[in-house]
């Protein structure tokens, strides 16, 4: 009877354990500085949702007056099995556990993943932001300021049109800021 009871007070305590971890919610807000309209190029603009892969959505973000763009989300962000470094997880999230990144997505008006690529191309174009430069002690000190991780990308690229792949963050990176 005593091991029925052990192994059922054991087990409690680790789900806890693993909840804790789970429940550790990070905000992270994405400055796009002045990209070009999305109407120019018959697009939606918006952080990226891979919820579901049948019905991508495209979350848009609060314009600004001088014509930069907001993008949040929250995540939740616990420690890489192996080597101990923020691993971020939700639907925003994209990459593998080593290489975790947001996307900010430029696609056709009414494009759905599925449908064919001749007469409607998916992506126009997508600006993969990382999250690995984000150390414990920034998403430490958002959580005890009940701030937020801020990044400012570019919004238009060298040939005019919006941004994509990966770019250098404007300022060095990730900072806390204020909600």
């Amino acid at each position: 009877m005593s091991r029925f009871i052990s192994s059922m007070s054991s087990k409690p305590k680790q789900h806890a354990k693993q909840n804790t971890q789970e429940k550790r919610l990070i905000r992270l807000r994405v400055v796009c500085q002045r990209p070009p309209s999305p109407q120019r190029f018959g697009a939606e603009f918006g952080l990226q949702d891979n919820s579901t892969t049948a019905d991508w959505m495209i979350h848009p973000g609060q314009p600004r007056s001088n014509g930069d763009i907001h993008f949040e989300c929250e995540c939740r962000v616990r420690p890489h099995q192996r080597t101990g470094a923020p691993n971020f997880l939700g639907s925003f999230v994209h990459g593998d556990a080593a290489e975790r990144f947001l996307y900010l997505s430029w696609c056709p008006v009414g494009w759905h993943p599925g449908q064919g690529e001749p007469s409607c191309p998916g992506w126009l174009r997508r600006l993969k932001i990382h999250l690995r430069s984000i150390s414990w002690e920034q998403i430490e000190e958002a959580l005890k300021s009940s701030g937020v991780l801020e990044a400012i990308v570019p919004g238009t690229g060298r040939d005019g049109g919006p941004s994509c792949a990966s770019v250098p963050l404007v300022g060095g990176g990730w900072t806390v800021r204020s909600r």
